[in-house]
């Protein structure tokens, strides 16, 4: 049975607000009249609403513990149009200087004074020359928006997303009524979503049955459930599981029925297999890639060199070295003319190497300028050029470059780090691909997949979608470096040599004694706090450790040196909460790294200072400018894709203007955000959780070991954080947890559309076991 929907309303004073959730905006507030309230409010800032009049709606509830409470279902503040307006669009004016003005001048006289003698307002304290050009700008800028501000304040929506939403639909007849029959309009603009327009919705009395409703959660649903689990196509009964909870329907099959029939007939989803459908966005994306490579498959290029084997050997000596069998094996396959490769290996198995050497192949029949490497992140994509010495380019600024062009103009593209690459991505790539260019992609298939939808180097390597190399053997210069060959222990599963004084690997023991037998001896309560004790030991640790690279840091920002700065050294953590977790470590690793003096900006539970380290974390088009024009104080910007990942550095917080400005090195961008979206666009970047160093090198690491994070440790995510590290990796904890870590193998199921279309076929590839060499 569906839930039955009554309204009731109810007004008062909020007096105090005893608990909010900054994921779920959950909040548990009391009135004056000590009414306990409950519910969803989306408001950035809470706190605002204390002292407020409020105008409730929704139902009577008894708790359990709480007793008779009120769940709202939204929340308006009880507060003039204009004030709304001023308050949450209009930039400089708080909502002190906006209760000044509205008791001192009637709605129209405002209005008056802000367009044609703005200059009064400096009669007010606090409010400088600057402070008033900000106000008036903003206020003109954004004047035609204070209808569609003031209807959509009160449901939380900032004067941001206002913005977004008008910049969305332009000029568009009768907005608000059209938002008013169909409030799930907005949930393609970024930062509302599904949830916050079925709030609108909600208060606005749409029927919950409504197709407009339906169809929105289908959508939401998908495209949540294919970015967090990194599948791109889902089971329909599964499907039907999910819509359920987000709609709190029972047994509403009949309804998802036709909703998906009307979606299939309209081409936003498409069948994938038998009870499987996806997202046309994903369907197309992968069904292009298989076509992409299966056009290949049959087409060959002309050999590049007859004598292949006496060029090898010349090769050979130029390199210093001799290649391995697979290694010339790779070479040689690009050598008979073959338009794709997938070169793939683990950590340590030469694959810089080897692509260096099919480049330098290449070059014989083509010019340098011919051939582009190609990275996720401008840091792999450094990386690469440093290794191969060939351009290089971050897949983004690539596609933005010759977005105007058919097809990019090289004759030759290597793609690094393929594993990091999901099917949209991957798929803009293979577009703009000639069909005569060669195209190498090289992956780690032992890396965790990539985030956001799709299984692609997976599954190129199950059905061998091309030709494909695999690399075993493990290189070290001596036998006292050890990364590569731990790392490759653990990823099979083995615990190994851990404890032995290696130049580039310390373990630094900080167990607890005799920890199973303490385990089982003492009260939960009390092993509780042993563990807790031994994480503060972990901490001072780790904060001893990190403090050996404090002046290196510096040294390098003071020679502008700030990609180097970035990638000296990295504390890698499976978790987010607890002692050991990003948030705590970043704020103790803060006050280590940054003795900057000045104001500091507070946004959730960080401060943001001057030359702070910081990690964008969600894809976003932001307001850019290139280094050089930002440095000639430009008044121009630039729209740029920022990706989740990619750090930087603090180079300005500027409170006039409300920015905090960030220097992405590697990527030549400055970015601006404004201060009321930096806590959903940036984090501090001292620790990291093993996914955000996706990709990454760091010169040194630093993993915190605790069964605190059991729930968080396997192979795969321990062998990532380790190959994270180039010169130095530190591991410090618990060595039980270590060993626990090291023997719980991962394997992670994508389901994917390319799987769904191909599943009848057998796997072609049997990958072997990697075989140690030292050079």
């Amino acid at each position: 049975m569906q839930e039955e929907y009554k309204s009731f309303k109810l007004s008062g004073v909020i007096k105090k607000v005893l608990y909010k959730n900054d994921e779920t905006k959950y909040i548990i507030a009391v009135l004056e009249n000590n009414q306990k309230v409950c519910g969803t409010y989306f408001d950035t800032d809470i706190e605002k609403i204390v002292g407020e009049e409020v105008v409730l709606t929704g139902n009577w509830t008894t708790h359990k513990k709480y007793g008779v409470q009120f769940e709202f279902d939204t929340l308006e503040l009880k507060e003039a149009e204009m004030f709304f307006f001023l308050t949450k669009i209009v930039k400089g004016v708080g909502k002190k200087f906006a209760s000044e003005l509205l008791e001192k001048y009637s709605e129209n006289e405002l209005i008056e004074i802000l367009n044609d003698r703005p200059n009064e307002l400096l009669n007010f304290k606090g409010i400088k020359d600057k402070k008033l050009e900000t106000i008036v700008a903003s206020w003109h800028k954004f004047k035609h928006l204070r209808e569609l501000g003031s209807f959509l304040g009160k449901f939380g929506v900032t004067s941001n997303l206002i913005t977004k939403i008008y910049s969305t639909f332009g000029e568009v007849e009768n907005l608000i009524e059209k938002i008013k029959q169909n409030p799930y309009i907005l949930i393609n603009i970024k930062g509302i979503g599904f949830k916050r327009a079925d709030e609108i919705a909600k208060s606005l009395g749409i029927d919950p049955k409504s197709e407009f409703r339906i169809m929105a959660c289908l959508n939401y649903t998908l495209r949540e459930f294919c970015d967090n689990n990194g599948n791109s196509s889902i089971d329909k009964f599964h499907l039907y599981k999910l819509l359920d909870e987000s709609l709190r329907f029972l047994n509403q099959e009949l309804l998802y029925e036709s909703a998906i029939s009307k979606m299939l007939v309209d081409e936003e989803l498409f069948v994938t297999s038998e009870n499987r459908v996806a997202l046309s966005m994903l369907y197309y994306a992968e069904k292009r890639i298989l076509e992409f490579f299966n056009r290949r498959k049959d087409e060959k290029n002309k050999k590049i060199i007859a004598s292949f084997d006496e060029y090898l050997v010349k090769k050979q000596e130029t390199l210093g070295f001799e290649l391995s069998v697979e290694q010339k094996k790779a070479v040689e396959l690009i050598n008979s003319g073959e338009k794709t490769l997938f070169l793939i290996g683990y950590a340590g198995t030469g694959k810089s190497t080897s692509s260096r050497a099919i480049l330098e192949l290449l070059e014989e029949i083509m010019s340098y300028d011919d051939i582009m490497t190609i990275a996720l992140s401008g840091i792999a994509s450094q990386r690469i050029s440093d290794t191969t010495g060939y351009n290089s380019s971050t897949i983004q600024s690539l596609l933005v470059k010759h977005k105007e062009k058919d097809f990019f103009p090289y004759k030759a593209i290597l793609l690094d780090e393929a594993s990091m690459v999901n099917s949209v991505t991957f798929y803009q790539i293979i577009s703009k691909i000639d069909d005569d260019t060669i195209f190498i992609i090289v992956g780690d298939d032992g890396q965790l997949p990539a985030i956001g939808a799709g299984n692609i180097l997976a599954d190129a390597i199950k059905y061998e979608l091309a030709p494909i190399c695999k690399l075993t053997k493990i290189y070290r210069q001596n036998e006292n470096q050890a990364i590569a060959v731990i790392a490759n222990d653990i990823r099979r599963g083995e615990i190994p040599s851990y404890k032995e004084d290696y130049e580039d690997f310390r373990f630094i023991d900080v167990s607890i004694a005799n920890y199973y037998a303490m385990k089982n001896s003492v009260s939960s309560n009390d092993f509780a706090d042993l563990r807790g004790e031994n994480s503060e030991y972990i901490l001072n640790n780790i904060l001893n450790i990190s403090s050996t690279y404090i002046q290196d840091y510096y040294d390098f920002i003071k020679k502008k040196k700030i990609s180097k700065a970035l990638t000296l050294f990295q504390v890698i953590t499976p978790m987010k909460g607890g002692v050991l977790g990003v948030d705590n470590l970043n704020i103790q690793l803060q006050k280590l790294f940054n003795h900057t003096k000045g104001k500091a900006f507070a946004s959730k539970i960080y401060e943001y200072k001057l030359t702070d380290k910081v990690i964008h974390i969600k894809n976003e088009n932001m307001k850019a400018q290139t280094m050089s024009m930002y440095k000639s104080g430009s008044t121009d910007f630039l729209e740029r894709r920022v990706y989740n990942g990619q750090l930087g550095l603090i180079i300005k917080l500027d409170f006039e203007e409300e920015k905090c400005i960030v220097l992405y090195p590697n990527d030549d961008m400055v970015v601006f955000y404004d201060f009321e979206n930096v806590h959903h666009l940036l984090s501090l970047a001292y620790c990291l959780t093993i996914h955000k160093t996706q990709g990454m090198e760091y010169d040194n690491a630093l993993i915190p070991m605790s069964f605190s994070h059991y729930i968080m440790h396997n192979t795969k995510l321990l062998y990532t954080a380790i190959t994270r590290a180039k010169k130095m990796c530190f591991i410090v904890g618990e060595e039980e947890a270590f060993k626990s870590a090291c023997k719980k193998l991962e394997i992670t199921i994508r389901e994917s559309v390319i799987n769904d279309l191909l599943s009848k076929k057998e796997p072609k590839i049997d990958l072997s076991n990697v075989e140690m060499i030292t050079i």
